[in-house]
């Protein structure tokens, strides 16, 4: 086995991922399993039903057409850093397939003596892999930085925030069906303002006060405490988190950033940064909302909701992407089943699990269940997905205009350990930028208590340089 223990130390300095990121702790076990058959564990993040069900669904469309392999399912429910701990310190614990995001799998996926191993080399031998007709941004998800060429977990959906818009509410607020349809036509940030615009003149008239157009409302729940959100916001406006090869929050182009930000607070059009955790367009307190396409099977279900979907009117919008990792037991594991007869390592079981999950099929499967947007760009007008809940609806936001997409990776190319600390430090960053007091101190140019405000969380990073 790998000698991974030395790492343990190093290690747990990511532990500062676990205030924002998902996970647990779980297992898999060597062994042919029930009825003497091959059985291949999967981790999967266990605080998502949407999660449980779309991998349930997966193993019994694999074990139907391969009746010699079982899936294990194992839910970890702790945080994504101890989960992997948890298996370092316990290697028989270690599942063979994980569950990962282009956010958490760098510390994993870090050299060679990490837990994930580099999947490039057996896509590029099979044939029935076409990278080219993946997502460009869900495969620079995988890599390691950007100077990497490798694959540390198979991609499996294309997942990139776009506005969720509660028609019903902006008829209540005086939209005709035709302004709302066409509203998708020519739409740009400018349209988008003239909308806000409309909605707030409504809503402070308290137009309509049970459907939401009221004074307390706000046109666009923007999520600010939301990666994919604010990211796309700061690089549409000029800014960058990264610039000259270190990490700056507080530059000028960040400042200029963040005043426009403050801009759409101080009209009325975004909530207040205090409250930009509240899920206010499920709250019937917001007309729009930036959300990804796995949350609207969440949405709530009455008269008063009518959702439809535009593109996020912005220059760049950060894409995320989800997946699944080898782990380098997987490789080391041979299932003792009589059934494996040519004496295959679990990780061959597992390439072919994958394999499955982005094949054509396996991409259906998730698509029906509204949880993915498929991965292959091949699929872009596949009925699996265009055509759930309402073909009518504006589907295609989703997958508009790919140029503009930006990897949410945005710091791979720090040490991983480096990484893990930045990226925890983004939402804690704008929940101080994006407050009252801190707009006001913009609009007046002191912006040394603006700096003040967040200094604590740029000398925890100041120091951190790219590798190249």
């Amino acid at each position: 086995m790998k000698k991974i223990f030395k790492k343990i130390g190093a290690l747990a300095l990511t532990a500062v991922m676990s205030a924002t990121m998902l996970a647990g702790c779980g297992g898999g076990s060597n062994g042919g399993g029930s009825n003497d058959k091959i059985k291949i564990t999967v981790a999967i993040n266990g605080n998502s039903n949407a999660e449980s069900d779309l991998m349930l669904e997966w193993k019994v469309a694999y074990e139907a057409i391969n009746p010699d392999v079982t899936i294990s399912i194992k839910p970890f429910t702790s945080n994504y850093t101890q989960a992997m701990m948890n298996y370092l310190n316990s290697e028989k614990s270690m599942p063979d397939i994980m569950w990962t995001t282009g956010e958490t799998h760098a510390t994993w996926s870090s050299d060679e003596e990490a837990a994930f191993i580099d999947l490039k080399d057996m896509i590029d031998a099979d044939a029935s892999i076409e990278l080219s007709d993946f997502y460009d941004a869900s495969i620079q998800a995988t890599r390691r930085n950007s100077k990497d060429d490798g694959i540390y977990f198979m991609p499996r959906d294309y997942n990139k925030p776009v506005l969720f818009i509660n028609k019903a509410m902006f008829r209540a607020a005086g939209f005709t069906d035709e302004e709302i349809d066409g509203l998708k036509d020519g739409w740009n940030y400018e349209k988008f303002i003239a909308t806000c615009e409309r909605l707030k003149v409504a809503m402070q008239a308290n137009m309509n006060t049970s459907m939401g157009v009221r004074a307390s409302s706000v046109p666009l729940d923007a999520q600010m405490n939301f990666n994919a959100s604010y990211c796309s916001f700061v690089k549409h406006f000029g800014g960058d988190f990264v610039k000259d090869g270190k990490v700056s929050f507080m530059s000028d182009e960040n400042l200029n950033a963040y005043g426009q930000i403050f801009e759409l607070i101080d009209n009325g059009y975004i909530a207040e940064g205090k409250k930009m955790a509240s899920k206010t367009f499920t709250s019937l307190s917001a007309a729009m909302m930036i959300n990804v396409r796995p949350e609207w099977p969440n949405m709530p279900r009455s008269d008063k909701y009518d959702i439809d979907f535009l593109p996020l009117p912005l220059d760049y919008v950060g894409v995320g992407c989800s997946g699944y990792a080898i782990t380098y037991m997987a490789e080391e594991r041979v299932s003792n089943s009589s059934l494996n007869v040519d004496g295959k390592s679990n990780k061959e079981y597992a390439f072919d699990f994958l394999k499955f999950i982005v094949s054509e099929e396996g991409q259906k499967i998730g698509a029906e269940l509204g949880s993915i947007i498929p991965v292959r760009k091949s699929m872009a007008n596949d009925p699996s997905w265009t055509t759930y809940m309402n073909a009518a609806l504006n589907h295609a936001a989703f997958i508009s205009a790919p140029e503009k997409d930006f990897s949410l990776s945005i710091f791979q190319d720090f040490d991983a350990k480096d990484s893990a600390k930045i990226m925890s430090r983004l939402a804690e960053v704008m929940g101080q930028v994006v407050i009252g007091d801190n707009y006001k101190n913009y609009q007046t140019n002191n912006y040394e208590k603006l700096r003040d405000a967040i200094k604590n969380f740029q000398s925890a990073v100041s120091d951190f340089e790219v590798k190249y």
